[in-house]
């Protein structure tokens, strides 16, 4: 090649370096994208509080009996919604398809989400209701059938500390499900 070619081809080279790193750039700096961290930090804060205030609110104020409709009523909700998404999809019906937007995918992913904090936060609330209530029935079986052997141990020492114990279970379940949010918004790819 000749100098005024060399320098052209590498005028070209460089061109096209730079238009594909400007390229990338531009994808990386796309807006969805940068705003990704800000707005799972902010849906976890959201569902951390909605975790607590649904644990304070409702779960331990209310009966075992009031959780379990609580629980049960979701169940069915969900069973239900599975059931029609399985349907749509064994008949072809698609809400999204390939060639929709970012911001279709990104409403998708946010919704699918808050969904499975959802879940998480109605399965710990029932689990957290079952600790107290299972706590309540071994302590009644026992003082009314094992009235004999209650000053043993490792019974004695449940019976006197049983409060303890059970605020002990919840405050894991309670790391546990800001654990599992944390992991939602922060660990999950859709």
């Amino acid at each position: 090649m000749s100098g005024d070619g060399q320098k052209e081809h590498n005028e070209k080279q460089g061109a096209g370096d730079r238009f594909s790193i400007n390229a990338k750039i531009g994808k990386s700096n796309n807006l969805l994208k940068r705003n990704r961290m800000f707005l799972n930090t902010v849906m976890w804060l959201i569902s951390v509080a909605a975790f607590f205030a649904w644990i304070f609110g409702i779960t331990l104020k209310n009966t075992f009996a009031t959780n379990a409709k609580h629980f049960g009523l979701f169940l069915l909700v969900h069973l239900t919604l599975s059931g029609a998404a399985i349907m749509l999809k064994k008949h072809g019906i698609a809400v999204v398809s390939r060639d929709s937007g970012p911001w279709v995918f990104t409403g998708l992913r946010l919704f699918l989400k808050c969904y499975m904090a959802f879940v998480m936060i109605i399965t710990v609330s029932f689990f957290l209701g079952l600790i107290s209530k299972g706590a309540q029935q071994m302590t009644h079986f026992h003082k009314t059938y094992n009235a004999a052997n209650l000053h043993r141990n490792p019974l004695k020492f449940y019976l006197h500390h049983e409060s303890g114990i059970v605020r002990a279970y919840g405050l894991c379940f309670l790391a546990g499900g800001v654990y599992v949010l944390w992991a939602i918004w922060f660990r999950v790819a859709f």
